[in-house]
């Protein structure tokens, strides 16, 4: 990977799951747990991030994650994953959400 992005998130507890299942098509997307409980479902199955270990998640492969009682990581992305996140977070429309998808060659499972 040439370039990559590293966010510091800090998840506060939720029960459910952080994200909607969804694909990153053309890149991978890396997990730090600094601190905190944090798990990763792929593919249909739910890993255990402990702090101080890492997951990555593959091209490809349909993911969420979880911080059920919280949690410390670094998310480590390409640029594109990095515009998807940021474009999750404001306030678009239902098209041009759907545009920010397929621009980010990701799509939700």
């Amino acid at each position: 990977m040439a370039d990559f992005v590293v966010r510091e998130w800090r998840l506060d507890p939720y029960d459910g799951d952080q994200a909607p299942l969804h694909i990153h098509h053309a890149g991978e997307e890396a997990f730090i747990c600094l601190d905190g409980e944090f798990e990763v479902l792929v593919d249909g199955v739910r890993e255990r991030v402990a702090p101080g270990q890492f997951f990555v998640v593959q091209r490809g492969s349909q993911h969420t994650f979880a911080a059920r009682s919280g949690a410390h990581i670094l998310a480590v992305m390409n640029p594109e994953i990095a515009e998807l996140v940021d474009g999750l977070h404001a306030d678009l429309s239902a098209d041009e959400l759907s545009a920010l998808w397929s621009r980010c060659r990701s799509s939700l499972a």
